[in-house]
């Protein structure tokens, strides 16, 4: 079963499709015409991984947090698609997504952060224990930086949440703060 990853919470578009340790991940940076860029980047990815979108079994979106209409058209796109193939959803948190990459095991926590608007950002903080997620501060609105080691407007990772798939939640359900 391929698994297709989809996160349009921040400027980026992340989008990924996996199969054990096979796959194909992109991250392009888009502003705000993840709408415009979605489907036609998605047929890419595909053809050039050589999967049919029939073969689609599981899509794990990224819940945000992020702008309100980001991440609206990746849970829309990935419920629409989940339905159209029969594949179930899971959602993770795109700060996780984001930060996994840069989590050592058994090493320090880190907060990663996306950029709001006037002052404002998105943050939450997490460790990896036993391979696994562990959240330490849940997501939270900051005014200004906080406090200890951050990772600024990482974008989510494509393979990061095919990699969360085992703790990720059934069903997407967008994060606002």
């Amino acid at each position: 079963m391929w698994v297709l990853t989809l996160d349009t919470s921040t400027p980026y578009l992340a989008l990924g499709v996996f199969q054990g340790e096979r796959g194909l991940g992109r991250v392009v940076h888009l502003g705000r015409r993840h709408d415009e860029a979605l489907f036609p980047l998605l047929d890419e990815l595909l053809e050039e991984a050589g999967v049919e979108r029939e073969a689609i079994g599981a899509l794990v979106l990224g819940q945000g947090p992020g702008s309100y209409t980001g991440l609206r058209i990746a849970l829309a796109a990935g419920e629409g698609l989940a339905l159209a193939l029969g594949a179930r959803v899971y959602g993770v948190p795109s700060l996780l997504a984001a930060a996994w990459p840069f989590l050592e095991e058994e090493g320090p926590p880190l907060t990663p952060l996306f950029t709001a608007r006037k002052g404002v950002y998105y943050g939450a903080t997490y460790a990896r224990r036993g391979g696994r997620p562990v959240e330490l501060a849940p997501p939270a609105r900051f005014q200004g930086l906080p406090p200890g080691p951050r990772l600024l407007d990482a974008p989510p990772d494509p393979r990061a949440l095919y990699d969360l798939l085992p703790s990720a939640q059934a069903g997407a359900n967008p994060l606002y703060l």
